[in-house]
């Protein structure tokens, strides 16, 4: 009996499931190669998009031919949403005019085009299988 309830919280803390992963990224239509990319991972509709469970901040340094790759490595498989956003001036968050048209490029899990505002959580979610996953991101500008 006892060892039956050490199994159980043992199973709790370190879940079975869920195995390590590895997402690579490539990044394509890129304008410029001023400031950095902010990918946004989420692991809950009510993080999505101002609250995202983990941000990856990824330089333009090796930018070629307007795209960049990028890795992610400490990501559990599983079901995650995902947003970009190309913060050109490096303030840490999305620059837009007064009527909320984005200056600077984003893009979003699944390569979903917004109309005029965010697209939905359940649109940009994304499965990671344990091992090597790949996606490739579109950045979009409106300007």
């Amino acid at each position: 009996m006892k060892s039956a309830v050490i199994f159980a919280i043992i199973c709790l803390i370190f879940p079975l499931s869920q195995e390590k992963t590895t997402l690579n990224i490539e990044i394509t239509n890129i304008r410029n190669n001023k400031g950095v990319f902010r990918i946004s991972v989420y692991t809950a509709e009510s993080q999505y998009p101002y609250h995202p469970a983990k941000t990856y901040m990824v330089k333009k340094d090796s930018l070629t031919n307007r795209s960049v790759r990028t890795s992610i490595n400490d990501l559990l498989s599983g079901q995650y949403g995902l947003c970009i956003l190309d913060d050109e001036n490096n303030s840490g968050k999305m620059e837009s005019n007064m009527l909320g048209i984005p200056y600077e490029g984003f893009g979003f899990a699944n390569n979903v085009q917004p109309f005029l505002k965010h697209p939905d959580y359940d649109r940009v979610l994304f499965r990671l299988f344990p091992g090597v996953n790949h996606m490739q991101l579109i950045i979009r500008y409106r300007n």
